[in-house]
């Protein structure tokens, strides 16, 4: 399982960033978070005028961590 991260900093301000972590994982394969890293940083204009995706992170959950079921 993977979770989402994509860092964001204000243009023309490297050293403001944060972390936008993905609230719909996670996601049974590495190649999964990636689509969705991208699909995030696609969006990061319309929430955050100002500020521009710098780069994302797929991040290996521990076994049993964070799996959600559908009933």
């Amino acid at each position: 399982m993977f979770k989402a991260l994509v860092i964001i900093c204000i243009i023309g301000m490297p050293d403001k960033c944060q972390t936008l972590e993905d609230q719909y994982g996670p996601y049974e394969t590495e190649y999964e978070c990636k689509e969705r890293a991208l699909d995030i940083s696609r969006q990061v204009h319309k929430y955050y005028p100002i500020w521009k995706p710098f780069k994302y992170r797929c991040v290996g959950l521990p076994v049993g961590k964070l799996k959600f079921y559908e009933e």
